[in-house]
């Protein structure tokens, strides 16, 4: 082995030795995206250089065509909501992430009217996001507000996600096939129409999810279904959050679609007719494995939580408002829980019964 090289420098460092580019506003809002454009496409493409542009307060329009950044490319507003980037595009996304590239103190929009309308789009790792607001409106079929694909390993700090149609799939984070940690973050979803099928808070597939202090309201007209968190991912851990769902045929704070889910110390409320606070559809696991509530409440309309068969959960030290109905070879094993029934609370057996 040969001696060891000097000390490489942090990313911190990193920014700190950066260039720094101000990207003033234009005549018009059009201009001032042209400039930013223009600006992202100086930067070399090799990832050579790391250049910190800076946004003023106003609106960088950059039309229907989104804005992709590279490798050492870091777009800083003046604040969010003081320096907004918008487009109209029905490709990727208003502003589409990279690898050692990164958003902050801005607002990215999607103003919609095609297919698909995405605020903030991402497939690689590595990309750095925080103080960020983003929203997506009027996708005919796909409304994201922040839409991760096939990207592990990142971390989504104080990020407010906001996406609205009246038809298709809505949802305020899309995490599809990625491993991912959001924190800090808030999430409000509307489906303004019959036709808005599917509202989603948060939804995670892949290998992990972990949300930690989040807030969720997912909201739908009379569509088919409307959930705070869908959890279809390996492992997906909820933490220290409150998640709100309601308005749809079938409507739950949390659906989970896999055993490997954990709520702990958070809130879990869905509103309407027949609703539920955790509905859980999953294989039957290995024995042994349950789907995991604890310190936490759940509320539902009648039932707070609602079993599929060959789904299994235990809950802990958990309080329920509306009991536990599990289908036959389904099963919930509870512990220390109990449930608030007219205003009564009452002790559940180790059956959720």
């Amino acid at each position: 082995m040969g001696p060891a090289g000097a000390p490489g420098s942090s990313g911190t460092d990193g920014l700190l030795a950066a260039r720094v580019r101000i990207i003033p506003l234009q005549a018009t809002a059009l201009e001032s995206g042209a400039a930013l454009r223009a600006a992202v496409d100086a930067v070399p493409s090799d990832g050579s250089q790391t250049w910190v542009l800076r946004l003023g307060a106003g609106t960088y329009d950059l039309g229907t065509t989104g804005l992709v950044l590279k490798r050492g490319v870091f777009l800083e507003g003046s604040g969010v909501g003081v320096s907004r980037i918008t487009s109209s595009t029905a490709g990727d996304g208003s502003v589409v992430g990279a690898s050692g590239a990164g958003l902050r103190l801005l607002s990215v929009s999607n103003t919609g009217g095609g297919t698909r309308s995405v605020a903030l789009f991402n497939r690689d790792d590595g990309f750095a996001v925080s103080e960020v607001r983003a929203e997506a409106l009027a996708g005919q079929s796909l409304t994201f507000g922040v839409y991760y694909q096939s990207a592990n390993d990142n971390t989504l700090s104080r990020v407010e996600s906001r996406a609205t149609s009246d038809r298709g799939r809505v949802m305020g984070f899309a995490f599809d096939q990625t491993g991912i940690t959001l924190e800090d973050s808030k999430a409000f979803v509307q489906g303004t129409a019959s036709a808005a099928d599917t509202v989603i808070g948060v939804g995670v597939t892949g290998s992990f999810g972990v949300l930690r202090r989040v807030f969720i309201n997912a909201s739908a007209a009379n569509g088919a279904r409307s959930f705070g968190v869908e959890a279809a991912a390996q492992s997906v851990s909820v933490t220290d959050s409150e998640v709100f769902s309601g308005g749809a045929t079938l409507s739950a704070a949390l659906h989970a679609e896999t055993p490997g889910v954990s709520v702990r110390s958070s809130r879990l409320k869905a509103t309407g007719t027949g609703a539920f606070g955790v509905y859980a559809d999953f294989p039957a696991p290995s024995p042994g494995v349950r789907m995991g509530i604890d310190q936490s409440s759940i509320e539902g309309d009648e039932v707070s939580v609602f079993l599929k068969a060959g789904s299994t959960a235990r809950l802990g030290h958990a309080k329920l408002f509306g009991g536990v109905f599990a289908e036959q070879g389904a099963s919930a094993l509870c512990l220390f829980t109990f449930k608030t029934v007219q205003q009564d609370t009452l002790p559940v057996d180790s059956s959720c019964l």
